[in-house]
């Protein structure tokens, strides 16, 4: 898929901006804070509904302004929509060709982006709920089903933390409710375990391939940290939450809490057996990150039959010439729609640079731009 154009009025440090993209490669050069990352930003959110970065709606909308809206064209193999979303102080409206949509659900999976940015690489060393909420993202844009079972689960997760606070253990009825909202917990919680669990083993199936393509070895993979399923035999999965959650019920009161589930999951890197959070260099961590996002682009290609926006920020300033064009040489194969923001036009090739759309960006506004056609499929 690709987004063809996009159209911002009182976003962040953008008036009003509309650009066009051409379905390869599209560069945005400007120095820092003249509102690159902001037009990276404002596709993304167009696509999730939400900023990558962790801040509110309301930041979004420009100074002074009551409300932001983000408009684009997106294209696919068998479709072509408007894309809409409305920020106010009221909250957010989204849009299909014009139509409002209700449930998230139904927009979310619409256009799917994967991202690298500085944020992306501190994720690794942040607390496990960023990696948590890293993960239902990106499921959510492949998955329409996970985003409801996410959202009937914190429903659920949140009755049993406030039942928590005041359960009379001695009472038969406070019992019984109890053991009601444990069968619908452990039921959501093992659905989401198997969601997350494939995700990653599926993203393992391609990352040492993409790794090697960049670096020149091939032994890293992602370990998903979970506590939900702690048996050899899958089959046993729910029996066995159930039994440790009656077992730990006391802690549980004691920490007013679920203590069990996936509200405590988490992931890690590890390269030749060693985790990189704890042992890794800021190099080997940054192409970590980078080589899930290109797995995540054949993820998502194969899962949809049509490959995700790809949205690079500011990667190539800290990478050497070699791992650049390797970079490069693997966007062009696999035909993903690419938009590279950079402070510096040398830091891309300049064969790479004829079949890009190429924009200067200053202070909020397009000042210069070069525009090739669209590659021919």
């Amino acid at each position: 898929m690709e987004i063809n154009k996009i159209k911002l009025v009182n976003y962040r440090n953008y008036d009003n901006l509309e650009i066009e993209f051409n379905n390869n490669l599209n560069i945005i050069i400007g120095d820092n804070a003249q509102g690159k990352t902001n037009l990276l930003e404002a596709i993304y959110v167009l696509a999730v509904t939400k900023s990558f970065l962790p801040i509110n709606d309301k930041s979004l909308i420009k100074f002074n302004n009551k409300f932001s809206s983000i408009k684009g064209l997106l294209r696919g193999k068998n479709f072509e929509d408007n894309l809409a979303i409305i920020l106010n102080e009221n909250g957010k409206i989204v849009k299909i060709n014009d139509k409002e949509i209700k449930k998230l659900s139904d927009y979310i999976s619409k256009m799917n982006v994967v991202i690298f940015s500085s944020d992306s690489v501190r994720m690794i060393k942040e607390s496990p709920s960023s990696r948590r909420r890293y993960l239902n993202i990106q499921i959510s844009q492949i998955n329409k089903k996970y985003l409801k079972l996410l959202s009937d689960y914190n429903i659920i997760l949140r009755q049993r933390n406030e039942f928590l606070k005041i359960i009379n253990t001695s009472k038969n009825s406070d019992m019984d409710y109890l053991k009601i909202l444990n069968d619908k917990y452990v039921s959501l919680s093992v659905d989401i375990y198997n969601y997350r669990k494939k995700y990653i083993d599926d993203i393992n199936s391609y990352i040492g391939d993409v790794f090697s393509g960049i670096v020149g070895i091939d032994n890293i993979k992602i370990s998903y940290v979970s506590n939900v399923n702690v048996e050899k035999d899958n089959k046993n999965i729910k029996k066995s939450l159930i039994s440790r959650l009656d077992k730990n019920l006391n802690k549980e009161l004691l920490y007013k809490m679920t203590l069990i589930g996936p509200n405590r999951d988490d992931f890690y890197f590890t390269l030749e057996g060693k985790n990189l959070s704890l042992y890794g260099s800021q190099g080997q961590i940054r192409s970590a990150i980078l080589s899930l996002k290109l797995s995540e682009v054949i993820l998502f290609g194969n899962i949809t039959s049509d490959n995700p926006i790809l949205l690079l920020d500011d990667i190539f300033s800290e990478l050497d010439i070699n791992k650049r064009n390797n970079i490069l040489k693997y966007l062009d194969n696999n035909k993903v729609q690419t938009i590279i923001t950079t402070t510096d036009i040398k830091n891309i090739d300049e064969n790479t640079r004829k079949n890009a759309n190429v924009y200067v960006i200053e202070n909020g506004k397009i000042i210069s731009r070069e525009i090739i056609s669209s590659r021919k499929e």
